[in-house]
């Protein structure tokens, strides 16, 4: 971490970045530091979190077993785990300090959900489309809200999941947003940041994703089960 000279008109320089912050920034040296400053505030809602993703795995497994029989078949279900796995290491990140590679995995994650939805009707032609490669999964939120009546989804969830989806943009993109991410919101000695790193002053922000994901985390099971539902009745 350095601090941002033009913070104040009698702050220091910063100091140079040596070779030993790089290496700690590539081995991962300041990451435990860093998690448990989250857990101090985050222990309970992150224990939720383990809690359902492990409902949501089992979930998945019980979905694997049941469908998965050929190509498409194996395509949809691992569409499904690339959702559960990135979820999974998108909260990791953020618990590393990574807000805009966590936010940018969150995005994939939700593209991923709203894929694996659209494909489980083979009928509406995205599977096939999907399978050959002929279809960019860029527009799997949009048409999976087109055909939320075919899918026997509610609307109103799938535009949660298009508004969390234009949040992520946000971190995906090289935005004013994203580059706000590498400074501490500290008033009183603002710091441009390297690596990972914990700041108080983006509390809120903490406190919106980590119940976010949570909330995805717990329904991640009525997610894979809509899945296997339309893919086993696919009329």
């Amino acid at each position: 971490m350095t601090e941002d000279p033009a913070a104040t008109a009698d702050q220091r320089p910063a100091p140079p970045v040596t070779p030993d912050m790089i290496r700690r920034i590539l081995l991962g040296m300041e990451d435990a530091e860093i998690r448990y400053r989250f857990l101090l505030d985050y222990n309970d809602q992150l224990e939720n979190f383990v809690g359902h993703m492990v409902n949501a795995f089992l979930a998945w497994e019980r979905l694997d077993a049941r469908i998965t029989k050929d190509e498409p078949s194996a395509h949809l279900t691992a569409l499904v785990y690339g959702a559960l796995h990135t979820h999974l290491v998108a909260m990791k990140l953020l618990l590393e300090g990574l807000l805009v590679p966590s936010g940018n995995s969150q995005r994939y994650v939700l593209e991923s959900i709203a894929t694996a939805l659209l494909l489980s009707r083979p009928s509406l032609g995205y599977l096939d489309r999907y399978v050959k490669n002929t279809y960019s999964t860029t527009k799997a939120i949009r048409d999976v809200t087109r055909h939320a009546k075919a899918l026997g989804l509610e609307k109103s969830a799938l535009a949660t999941l298009s508004q969390r989806s234009k949040l992520y943009d946000l971190y995906s993109h090289p935005t004013q947003f994203a580059s706000a991410s590498l400074l501490t919101l500290q008033a009183e000695n603002p710091q441009t940041v390297l690596g990972g790193h914990f700041d108080e002053g983006k509390a809120l922000a903490y406190d919106n994703e980590i119940s976010s994901r949570t909330s995805l985390a717990s329904l991640f099971p009525n997610i894979i089960y809509a899945v296997g539902r339309n893919y086993l009745d696919p009329a």
